[in-house]
């Protein structure tokens, strides 16, 4: 039941949330399905865990800083503001006893299970926003809600092509890796390959085709594997013909602006930058981003208003502005950890890892819930 229901929250997307689309942050029902498995997962445990992998202790301490960041910010935040900033360390904390409690085997996970709903998750938010791209492919109507009002552009539930693009390339990478031993037939497994392609293309995201091209090109050295990587090339050469015509033929035309976004992200890693010389020891406060750019006046009320001003678009300048030195170099050993648990059980998630670190740069991929989602399950996976 647990991995349907997975699979179901997933394809959600962004769609389903406890609160309306037009708000900022909120739980989504993903959110709430770990919440709720964690509770569950406890009582039939009895609360009896194995003991964790290096991932998941470093975790543990990570979450042991975030909260001594936000008990000693500096910054003057009310008890609601407070609260708020906590509620994120909660959120990662429910994602990282998921994980555990799956090792512990409290679900009755196997390595079958979990990787159908990799694959089949990531297929079906393809299907969807393909059928998003031809039937609503101006989203300009969600730029009163804090969205960016993209046009022509794969976003599937999740409204953003950045993040969208990134969960199709760790399908991709899981299809590639254990698709044939899951789908029942070689045209099932070309004919998702090429519909998750075919998502990851449309999504239009130069992140996203950077991501695909380092994950790829890892995950045919790690399998020695030639004829792979000549693909990875071929891939790569559509994808970048798709980007030049979507420029010629949609965004020239209607003079969209893709530059914006890179100075967008330029102001956002210097902002990150002048919060972390502030305070590079212990940080302003896990999650406290949004307010401390609002106390140090370094934005605009306007850009506090959107939905990207909760965080920084690099997932690293987030950890390091929030939680200081001491916050990055122990989430950088999580984040290592975890390369070295794929590289002995799961190689496609060391090439995705170092893909999303990349992808990182540009969006908060990392701490992204369904992203986050996928990483937990991955390195979850129980050893043969």
């Amino acid at each position: 039941m647990l991995p349907k229901i997975l699979i179901f929250v997933i394809i959600a997307g962004q769609l389903l949330k406890f609160l309306p689309v037009s708000f900022q942050a909120g739980p989504t029902f993903l959110d709430v399905t770990v919440l709720i498995a964690d509770l569950i997962g406890l009582g039939i445990l009895k609360f009896k865990l194995k003991n964790p992998p290096i991932f998941i202790k470093t975790a543990l301490v990570f979450i042991v800083i975030c909260i001594l960041s936000l008990l000693f910010t500096p910054l003057k935040l009310d008890p609601l503001e407070f609260i708020n900033s906590f509620l994120y360390t909660v959120r990662f904390s429910a994602y990282i006893l998921f994980g555990w409690l799956i090792i512990s085997n409290a679900f009755n996970l196997n390595s079958q299970k979990i990787l159908q709903v990799l694959i089949f998750s990531g297929l079906g938010l393809a299907m969807l926003g393909l059928l998003q791209l031809i039937f609503i492919p101006d989203l300009s109507f969600l730029q009163s809600s804090g969205w960016d009002p993209h046009y022509f552009r794969a976003v599937s539930t999740f409204l953003d092509p950045n993040f969208f693009g990134a969960y199709m390339i760790l399908t991709l990478l899981v299809l590639v890796s254990k698709g044939g031993t899951l789908l029942s037939s070689r045209k099932i497994w070309i004919a998702s390959f090429v519909i998750v392609f075919a998502a990851l293309l449309t999504t239009f995201s130069r992140s996203s085709y950077g991501m695909f091209f380092i994950s790829f090109s890892l995950l045919a050295y790690f399998l020695r594997s030639v004829r792979l990587f000549v693909f990875t090339i071929l891939l790569c050469l559509i994808l970048t013909v798709g980007f030049y015509t979507y420029g010629y033929f949609i965004t020239t035309p209607r003079n969209i602006d893709r530059e914006r976004s890179a100075t967008s992200r330029l102001t956002t890693w210097q902002q990150g930058l002048a919060l972390f010389n502030a305070h590079p020891i212990l940080g302003i406060g896990f999650n406290s981003y949004k307010y401390a750019l609002k106390e140090y006046n370094l934005t605009t009320d306007t850009f506090l208003s959107q939905r990207g001003s909760t965080s920084n678009d690099s997932s690293l300048l987030f950890v390091a502005s929030t939680t200081g030195v001491t916050g990055l170099l122990v989430y950088l050993f999580f984040l290592m950890s975890i390369f070295l648990r794929g590289l002995k059980h799961n190689i496609y998630l060391s090439s995705a890892l170092i893909g999303l670190i990349a992808h990182s740069f540009f969006a908060n991929s990392l701490f992204y819930p369904f992203i986050l989602t996928w990483i937990i399950l991955s390195a979850s996976i129980p050893k043969k």
